[in-house]
C-alpha cells in the first residue's frame, strides 16, 4: 500500500496537534485539581511530541538518513520504554491493591 508523502506529513500535523491538546488539557486538569505536574505519562508523552516533531522537520529540511534514523529509532525506544514501565507500575499497583 502507498502512501503519499503529503499525507503522511499532514497526519504527523494531526498527530502532534491532537498531543499538544491532551497534554493542554492534563495541565490544565493536574493544575486545577493540584496534582503533581510532571509525571511518567507526561515524559513519555514528551518524546513522543519530540519524535513526531523531529520527523515533520525532516520534511522541511534535508538531513541525513543516518541521523534521521538513530534520533527517530532513540526516541522511538526511549518511548517504549517509558510504556512498559508505566505498564509495570499499573500492574504492580494492581498487585498490592489485591493483596
Amino acid at each position: 500500500m502507498y502512501f503519499s508523502p503529503s499525507f503522511l506529513q499532514t497526519c504527523l500535523y494531526i498527530v502532534a496537534i491532537i498531543l499538544i491538546l491532551f497534554m493542554v488539557g492534563i495541565t490544565i486538569y493536574k493544575a486545577k485539581h493540584n496534582l503533581k505536574l510532571w509525571d511518567k505519562s507526561m515524559t513519555l508523552a514528551t518524546v513522543v511530541l519530540l519524535n513526531t516533531i523531529y520527523s515533520m522537520l525532516t520534511y522541511f529540511f534535508n538531513l541525513p538518513y543516518e541521523l534521521n534514523a538513530v534520533v527517530t529509532g532513540g526516541l522511538t525506544l526511549v518511548a517504549f520504554g517509558y510504556l512498559i514501565v508505566i505498564i509495570w507500575e499499573m500492574v504492580k499497583q494492581k498487585k498490592h491493591s489485591n493483596s
